[in-house]
């Protein structure tokens, strides 16, 4: 404990032990006939006849700090300026409620929330009093009354009060158990009431909405405009925010010009990559599940696609590799297939980019690269035409695939050995 914090608790026991004997003396004075301890205090310090006044005053100088307390926390905003303010008095004045923040300081609930809050407690406790008067102490008003005004003189058990009257015992054993339950019952209406207030407020806010594995898939996409909506600041050519549910989200992401889903899934990957790299700090996920996670936003800027957690697009493109070789109907029913799962489509177009920026990487010589930019068009025209099943050997695709994944895992294992990291 730091030594300005034990200064403080000292003080503040010191100055509790003076307001003891300050509040005790000027109490004696209130009374006019005061016997005992009261009346030696009082001829200690002395008569006057305005003396009465100075318990008044006291209590209001013992209870400024608590109404200042009260100001400061129905105001916000002046709080946030004192705290932030650098004055030796105001410093000070802060200091004696709590030492200075410097993470933080400043920073304080809005004055809607603590109505909100305050209204919270206001309600829980009406509630609480009304239930206990009309349920707990009013029933037991008339017994009570009954018991004290007949004498009862006959009893099973042992008499703990033999020569009290009015049935003391019995109206302590009657009341002993409503009192308990008086005091301890708040917690349970504020369990109640927290349960009934976060729920409503949970459902509102959306919260737990997204349950399983299959629930964020079908709303991943929809994410990163709405944090570029809601998180990020409006900027001067984008004056007029836009909002909306989540289908307008993702309707919204799709109608985008590349630049702009670019623009918008940047600023998404970088936060995302940020919490999944804390995920992996505090060792919640393996580095396996940290790298399934990861968006790979900075990884080749040549593809032109929009590119998604690799835990979304999973075993797609074998599947889709099957679903080509065994499809004897027509283009359309396959592209039909394929574009009714928009991660589907999106791990084709971007393992279809990823082979053809590879491609063109390795391979140098000009008649090389004319060949196999000749090869690529006719496929571009055949996806173009739907033409690819009529056209192409879908029946040497898995052969192909084979190939291209020997490819690349010797392209890894290259990479690894020469630069000791992928």
């Amino acid at each position: 404990m730091e030594f300005m914090v034990k200064l403080r608790y000292v003080l503040k026991f010191i100055l509790a032990a003076m307001w003891v004997v300050l509040l005790s003396v000027t109490y004696a004075y209130t009374w006019e006939k005061p016997t005992g301890i009261i009346r030696t205090i009082k001829n200690w310090f002395g008569n006057g006849p305005d003396q009465p006044s100075l318990f008044i005053i006291a209590v209001v100088v013992y209870l400024l700090p608590d109404m200042l307390a009260a100001v400061l926390f129905a105001l916000p905003l002046l709080r946030r300026k004192l705290e932030g303010s650098d004055y030796k008095l105001m410093r000070l004045i802060m200091w004696w409620s709590q030492t200075r923040l410097f993470v933080g300081r400043g920073m304080h609930e809005s004055a809607f929330s603590l109505f909100m809050y305050t209204m919270f407690w206001v309600a829980l406790l009406l509630t609480k009093f009304v239930f206990s008067y009309y349920v707990e102490i009013k029933p037991l008003v008339v017994p009570t009354k009954d018991i004290m005004k007949f004498p009862i003189n006959h009893f099973r058990w042992h008499e703990f009060f033999p020569r009290a009257k009015g049935n003391i015992g019995v109206v302590i054993s009657l009341w002993a158990p409503v009192i308990l339950v008086y005091f301890m019952d708040t917690q349970i209406w504020y369990t109640i009431f927290s349960t009934l207030v976060g729920g409503v407020y949970g459902a509102f806010q959306r919260l737990g909405e997204i349950r399983t594995l299959g629930m964020l898939r079908s709303r991943f996409d929809s994410i990163p405009l709405a944090v570029n909506d809601c998180l990020v600041p409006v900027e001067t050519s984008d004056a007029r925010r836009k909002k909306g549910l989540r289908s307008n989200f993702k309707n919204r992401f799709k109608e985008m010009t590349h630049e702009d889903k670019e623009k918008v899934a940047a600023r998404f990957a970088q936060m995302w990559n940020e919490i999944v790299s804390s995920f992996r700090e505090e060792d919640l996920i393996d580095n396996r599940e940290k790298e399934l996670l990861l968006v790979p936003y900075v990884a080749d800027q040549g593809l032109r696609v929009t590119q998604w957690p690799p835990f979304l697009l999973a075993s797609m493109v074998p599947i889709a590799v099957d679903m080509a070789k065994d499809s004897n109907g027509k283009d359309r029913d396959l592209k039909k297939r394929i574009e009714n799962d928009y991660y589907f489509s999106c791990a084709i177009k971007e393992c279809y980019a990823s082979c053809k920026n590879i491609i063109n990487d390795l391979v140098h010589g000009e008649q090389e690269k004319r060949v196999i930019n000749t090869i690529f068009t006719e496929v571009e025209k055949c996806i173009a035409e739907d033409k690819v099943i009529t056209d192409l050997n879908m029946q040497s695709l898995p052969d192909l695939y084979n190939k291209f994944v020997e490819l690349v895992e010797f392209l890894v294992k290259r990479m690894m050995r020469k630069t000791g990291s992928l």
